[in-house]
């Protein structure tokens, strides 16, 4: 079981890392979190229930070093989500690397080592589970002492995010009572961050019972937290993706527009902080018209107003309630209606007319009309 919900975390994190990074890159820290606790449950199986001496060589001790990562993550992505900054946005924040890069030097004469005295290790490891407090250590440092830190460094990090969340919500606490997102964002960070904090003390009990137990006892009697820590995480992502898509657009703090935009359009919720940033890029579509360009996407937008993409994303689907796709269907579909009210179909052909509109090809024009109108732009014009 634990080998299927390992595989199915990471898939689904990277389908959120896929199709959000170039939206919101903090998608990225959010995936590597998910995925890189589905690598320890992978290596997990490997080692104590596969049994398989080239499996076990692939897996054990070589992905250790990513272990100390969803702590920094976890930090990372909670401070920029609540202060709508990218990744690592100063050079102070690879301090947090230090811990992978102390391990990945501690245990660099065993990943380097060869592939054969990496099956004579998985062949020991098989024949008798506690050879795991020995084999395969560093030269700095040992792995009793690896296995301790890794859950406590999650649970530093885990309870420092917890301590960014509170001090978030007393500063904010009217705007996360009106503003939907804002409030969404805020539960998904205190639920990701009390998640990580839970398993991490469940694994870190669990590894101080090495000390006075044998492993393969330990492992025994720590199975149902393997599997339920495992089920909270492949669970994470697959709600993510399923019920609440709009947590990964973040929390998008106002930035003051170039131009006051008054508020004529409708949306969602008007007292929303970004609702003249909506109101601005309505217009811009609007008056510049940049949607006949068949090449126009989000990039453009977002560099021709300088307003970051996710903030853009926000807008249309929280705000405006509209994706931007969709918006630029709608926006392409009513200017071709008014040249075809025009009598412009005298003079040019329909697909002409497309082609004018920003659609790139016949077939994209006539299936976006008729999903707009209900009807294909021939039947159209014969109803003027």
């Amino acid at each position: 079981m634990i080998l299927y919900i390992s595989l199915f975390s990471i898939i689904t994190s990277a389908i959120i890392a896929i199709y959000n990074w170039r939206i919101n890159p903090n998608a990225l820290l959010l995936t590597g979190i998910f995925g890189i606790f589905s690598t320890y449950g992978l290596t997990h199986y490997f080692t104590v229930y596969h049994h398989d001496d080239f499996w076990t060589a692939i897996f054990y001790g070589n992905l250790s070093p990513l272990w100390y990562l969803p702590g920094p993550m976890l930090y990372v992505y909670t401070r920029n989500t609540i202060t709508d900054k990218s990744l690592f946005s100063s050079k102070k924040d690879y301090l947090h690397l230090l811990p992978f890069l102390i391990q990945t030097i501690n245990i660099a004469p065993y990943l380097f080592s060869s592939f054969a005295y990496k099956l004579e290790v998985a062949r020991l490891l098989n024949t008798d589970i506690n050879y795991v407090r020995t084999l395969g250590s560093g030269f700095l440092i040992s792995p009793s002492i690896s296995f301790v830190t890794r859950p406590s460094l999650v649970i530093i990090y885990a309870i420092v995010s917890l301590f960014l969340l509170n001090k978030y919500h007393r500063k904010e606490r009217n705007n996360l009572g009106t503003n939907k997102q804002h409030k969404l964002v805020y539960n998904w960070l205190l639920v990701l961050s009390l998640v990580s904090l839970i398993v991490a003390v469940n694994f870190l009990l669990m590894t101080l019972e090495l000390y006075d137990a044998p492993v393969n006892r330990v492992i025994i009697e720590s199975e149902p937290t393997y599997t339920i820590s495992g089920i909270a995480y492949a669970l994470l992502p697959l709600i993510l993706i399923v019920f609440f898509p709009q947590v990964l657009y973040g929390i998008p703090l106002v930035v003051t527009p170039k131009k006051a935009a008054k508020i004529t359009i409708p949306v969602a919720d008007p007292s929303d902080p970004l609702a003249e940033t909506a109101q601005i890029i309505v217009d811009y579509i609007n008056n510049e018209k940049p949607y006949l360009n068949p090449d126009f996407d989000l990039e453009d937008l977002s560099e021709k107003l300088d307003i970051p993409k996710h903030h853009i994303i926000y807008c249309f689907t929280i705000i405006l309630q509209k994706k931007f796709t969709a918006y630029r269907s709608t926006v392409r579909i009513e200017y071709a209606k008014t040249l075809l009210n025009s009598g412009t179909a005298d003079t040019l052909s329909i697909d002409g007319i497309g082609s004018q509109s920003g659609f790139s090809s016949r077939s994209g024009f006539y299936a976006t009309f008729k999903a707009e109108t209900g009807m294909t732009p021939s039947q159209y014009l014969e109803t003027l």
